[in-house]
């Protein structure tokens, strides 16, 4: 898709797309946009797309992707969102190495303030990974809402899906116990150890396997300080009861620079 689309925008080359739909890099008067176009099958697609604006909206910091545009109630849905110039975390991991000392633990307070804020706007994000954070020039950035949802909401999928990406997915989810604000925790203490090891605590292997091992709260930390690797398996563990509060972990982050 290609030249001028709903809102007036100008394709200028695809950003990235899944079952969801497609982001494009766009430019609408001289202003660049990531360009969301999702595909709204039935009433229950329309309903998370408006639930997608509603969290974008709600929320202002500056590690949280803001909304320029949207058209939600048009023929074509759009949104246009800030476009966030720079790589993923996955893939900046993979260009520049591990985030030791202080940048890892820079890294967890920005991300942890952003995610402050999105549930004090009352919204669970769903699906924190490190593909869903740009490292941008400003600091890292907390994208893509298409599967936010507020938590007194009920869940639009389909009977057994479950949303949001293994080895990210807090092992409550699993058990299929709701949302709440400490299911986007685990996942972003998940996704700090990503940075951390460079890879998923726990380890490669197929869909089934990672679950599996979220569950039984089998991870390796072995490439860490015994403190550090300590105080990522307490804050990774499968019992929500049992973990060590984000706080403590960043804690013992800035205190093993």
């Amino acid at each position: 898709m290609f030249g001028c689309v709903p809102g007036g925008y100008e394709i200028l080359h695809p950003l990235g797309g899944g079952s969801g739909g497609s982001v494009y890099k766009a430019r609408k008067n001289g202003k660049i946009v990531a360009l969301k176009i999702p595909k709204v099958l039935d009433p229950r697609d329309l309903c998370r797309l408006k639930r997608e604006v509603s969290a974008l909206s709600s929320v202002d910091n500056p590690s949280v992707a803001k909304i320029v545009e949207a058209d939600i109630e048009g023929s074509t849905p759009f949104i246009a969102m800030e476009f966030v110039e720079g790589d993923n975390l996955s893939a900046d991991v993979k260009t520049n190495g591990i985030y030791e000392g202080k940048y890892l633990a820079l890294l967890a307070d920005k991300l942890a303030f952003a995610l402050h804020a999105i549930h004090k706007a009352h919204i669970i994000h769903r699906d924190i990974k490190p593909e869903n954070i740009i490292i941008a020039e400003k600091g890292p950035v907390l994208v893509d809402f298409g599967i936010a949802m507020n938590p007194e909401e009920t869940h639009l999928t389909r009977t057994g899906l479950i949303m949001g990406t293994p080895g990210y997915i807090a092992p409550e989810l699993l058990e299929g116990k709701p949302e709440g604000a400490g299911s986007d925790w685990w996942s972003l203490c998940a996704v700090l150890a990503f940075a951390a090891l460079g890879r998923s605590p726990f380890g490669r292997g197929g869909v089934a396997g990672i679950l599996d091992k979220e569950e039984k709260g089998k991870f390796d930390f072995s490439s860490l300080p015994p403190v550090l690797a300590s105080a990522f398996g307490r804050a990774l563990d499968p019992n929500p009861k049992q973990r060590l509060p984000i706080k403590n972990l960043i804690d013992v982050i800035w205190q093993n620079i």
